[in-house]
């Protein structure tokens, strides 16, 4: 049927496309695809499912099921499709996001337009608490690499749940010190290390964090394009292609499916640095 007339053409793609999150979309700034995704109630959840993807995440790990139940009313589901913008460099930052599933990176562009990402982020991690802290604009972009959904906190909610749990704020204190610590890393790994270096390090570290074990090797469940992987460490497409097929002719490494396979881990983690012995 069509929809009413007070449902907007792009409300109407939303309903059909996420029937059991739909609640009726508000109108705000930003691209129509940041539009279709933006916050949405989450009543359509039920209370231990809400509850359990809350806990879930880095920021309110250590609450007791009382202190997240404050929450609950106030958090928002949000759907990203993939290489969707969740917001943009310079856009206004008044929400917090966590993400429950899916994964999504933070990048800005040089002067030159290169692209240089600083993270990728998966199920439990928090995005956009910087600009809600220091109320100011977005200091990156963040792009869905796959379908993502993630929970929305309003700054004010947000304020008033730091206010009331000192877990809370121990548990952002340390999210942000270790944000600080791999921006650390990541600096001195463009300045000091050589590409072969730089890309064994985060194929050892992306194993660990996406890894899946199968007979024929370690495949990392996280599909980048060579272009996504070179701006992960610095790097241009064809720097990145020329090394994977040497590792590929290597024994090291393999593609499949668009995925990179880790055929010899413990050989990557060498060239990494991270072999202790």
């Amino acid at each position: 049927p069509p929809p009413p007339a007070s449902q907007s053409a792009l409300e109407a793609r939303f309903e059909a496309r996420w029937p059991l999150i739909w609640k009726g979309a508000a109108p705000g700034r930003g691209s129509a695809a940041a539009r279709e995704m933006y916050p949405h109630p989450m009543s359509s959840l039920a209370h231990q499912h809400k509850r359990r993807l809350l806990r879930s995440s880095i920021l309110f790990k250590g609450l007791t099921d009382g202190e997240i139940d404050t929450i609950i009313p106030t958090a928002r589901l949000v759907a990203v499709n993939p290489r969707e913008e969740l917001f943009h460099k310079g856009d206004s930052g008044n929400e917090l996001f966590i993400v429950v599933r899916g994964r999504l990176k933070a990048f800005t562009h040089s002067e030159e337009g290169d692209e240089i990402v600083f993270n990728i982020m998966g199920p439990g991690e928090v995005i956009g608490e910087l600009a809600v802290l220091t109320e100011n604009f977005r200091s990156a972009t963040i792009q869905a690499i796959d379908a993502a959904q993630l929970l929305s906190l309003d700054h004010r909610d947000l304020f008033m749940c730091l206010r009331q749990n000192p877990e809370a704020c121990l548990n952002l204190a340390r999210m942000l010190a270790k944000r600080v610590a791999n921006l650390s890393d990541l600096l001195a790994d463009l300045q000091f290390l050589n590409l072969p270096y730089r890309l064994a390090r985060k194929l050892s570290t992306m194993g660990q964090t996406y890894g899946e074990e199968r007979p024929d090797g370690l495949w990392i469940k996280l599909k980048l394009s060579q272009e996504e992987w070179g701006d992960l460490v610095g790097a241009t497409r064809e720097s990145i292609n020329r090394q994977f097929r040497t590792w590929s002719k290597d024994g090291l490494i393999d593609i499949a499916e668009g995925y990179v396979v880790l055929k010899q881990p413990g050989e990557i983690d060498r060239l990494a640095g991270f072999d202790s012995a």
